[in-house]
């Protein structure tokens, strides 16, 4: 067997393979990559941010699903403090909000911690080696990654100390640049003595207060003290002849994810059947119904305050029988399998980074409070200390006792989708894991269906004729989600967001 990883970046993915050549395991390859994953995809990750992984245990043959997402701090400014940006994908556009206002309480250091000291082998000084090595040393992005932070540039040079690593010379670095974090690698050596106990309760959790009160944010150190990582049972769904685990809350693009497949079960499709008027109108209308059911129960869900996701199911039969073709959806995802058959299937954001960056540390913090996808009733709404909801989705297959797939997908409100039509491609239409993630993508938002060129252009009359309007993108485009997967034999990475895969013996 081999170990294969698939990441947002191929320096990611080198920090993995580092791990694994020491004798690490899949759980220690995570950690290498997620520290390595802030500098090699600077726009889309951070450990100011938080993350929700799914791991499977193959000596104790079971799934565990680890939460250590962003959560909502006790004090409350207004929200007139946000500051705000918009971003033009090139056939869409999305509103952010930045700012001190806009920072939640991280959950990323005490996640990976969390993972370090339950279950992983190595010791912090080699699963700390490359991301050093990259902070110190430098490194060139590559041109993906670069052109994300031109898209978020006002974020990146929203502040002194954001100006300091992101235009150290009064310009915004580029693929041409080399990339240097000095501060981040320090940061690294004190993570190695004091663990994170440093970010929660020590010198760092003292300047991120400092700095929260001088620029109007909400954090404080006690909300940094009072958080607490959640190790949860996953959430399982029967698809077909396999089993899907799915994360639990605060994920709620697993209760989306898991109705949009039900719904398209129910259509029998064949392989022969992949890009079929049937198989897009399917896709649409799943995708549609699952944002219905967030409207008209989820929301109504969270707004009450449950975590209970799995009462949720009980509604989906109502919504299945809407289905209406019978006639006839920052973040970064790291998936990993060792040679042992451990697996690893984690997502983590940033957001899209505040422009916040504590000082003398290199770390960027997150602006999850200022994302609107995660604050649907307005922002300051969720009670302190509760977490966030979050699209993200980490995925775990299984066909009879054994694992097949694990795989999740960067996105904000797009993860859904991703997640979903790539289930369908490889477990319906038996494509490769490399063609499911490349097929062409759709996203449905309220009436809208956005579609990446290689569906056939005459379905757009009859996707009309149901009300939607159609908006072509003229390439595949980050938008539609970054996917990255692995299976028993190989891997993907979504070429969308500069994903790869490497296998090494």
């Amino acid at each position: 067997m081999s170990h294969i990883i698939a990441a947002g970046s191929k320096l990611t993915a080198k920090a993995a393979v580092y791990a694994l050549k020491k004798g690490g395991n899949a759980i220690d390859a995570a950690i290498s990559a997620l520290l390595a994953a802030p500098l090699a995809e600077p726009a889309l990750t951070s450990l100011g941010g938080g993350g929700l992984a799914l791991i499977y245990l193959k000596k104790e043959k079971k799934i565990i699903f680890l939460d250590f997402f962003v959560e909502a701090p006790k004090y409350r400014t207004k929200p007139e403090n946000l500051d705000s940006i918009v971003v033009d994908f090139g056939g869409a556009k999305q509103t952010f909000y930045i700012g001190a206002a806009s920072v939640a309480i991280p959950g990323l250091v005490k996640g990976l911690f969390y993972l370090y000291k339950n279950y992983a082998t190595l010791p912090f000084k080699e699963l700390k080696k490359v991301a050093k090595d990259y902070a110190l040393n430098g490194i060139y992005l590559e041109p993906l990654q670069a052109y994300f932070l031109k898209l978020l540039e006002p974020i990146y040079t929203f502040s002194k100390e954001a100006r300091k690593i992101f235009a150290p010379n009064g310009k915004l670095i580029d693929e041409n640049t080399l990339f240097r974090n000095e501060d981040y690698a320090n940061t690294l050596e004190i993570f190695e003595k004091y663990e994170d106990e440093i970010f929660y309760k020590g010198d760092i959790a003292d300047k991120i207060e400092k700095i929260m009160e001088k620029e109007g944010g909400n954090l404080r150190k006690v909300d940094l003290k009072n958080y607490k990582v959640y190790e949860k049972e996953p959430i399982k769904i029967h698809f077909k002849d396999y089993e899907i685990y799915l994360s639990n809350f605060p994920s709620i693009g697993s209760i989306l994810i898991a109705l949009s497949l039900k719904c398209f079960e129910n259509l029998n499709l064949k392989p022969k059947d992949f890009m079929s008027l049937k198989h897009i109108l399917g896709v649409i209308q799943s995708l549609y119904i699952s944002q219905e059911f967030r409207k008209e129960v989820l929301d109504k869900f969270l707004k009450e305050e449950k975590e209970n996701i799995k009462e949720l199911f009980n509604y989906f039969e109502k919504y299945e029988k809407k289905f209406l073709f019978n006639s006839l959806g920052n973040t970064t995802h790291i998936s990993i399998k060792d040679k042992e058959g451990n697996i690893v299937s984690i997502t983590t954001t940033n957001g899209e980074g505040s422009g916040i960056v504590i000082p003398e540390t290199g770390i960027m913090l997150n602006n999850m409070l200022g994302e609107e996808d995660l604050n649907p009733f307005g922002f300051f709404k969720i009670s302190p200390y509760k977490r966030l909801p979050s699209m993200m989705c980490p995925c775990i297959v299984k066909k009879g006792n054994l694992p097949i797939l694990a795989l999740g997908s960067a996105g904000s409100k797009r993860i859904r989708s991703a997640i979903f039509e790539v289930l369908i491609n490889y477990l319906i239409f038996k494509l490769n894991i490399k063609e499911a993630i490349d097929a062409p993508r759709i996203h449905v938002e309220e009436n809208t269906v956005y579609m990446e060129p290689g569906i056939p252009l005459e379905y757009i009359s009859e996707i009309e004729k149901h009300g939607f309007k159609v908006s072509l993108f003229k390439e595949k485009n980050l938008y539609f989600g970054g996917v990255q997967a692995v299976t028993l034999s190989d891997g993907a990475g979504d070429i969308r967001r500069g994903g790869v895969c490497l296998i090494v013996d």
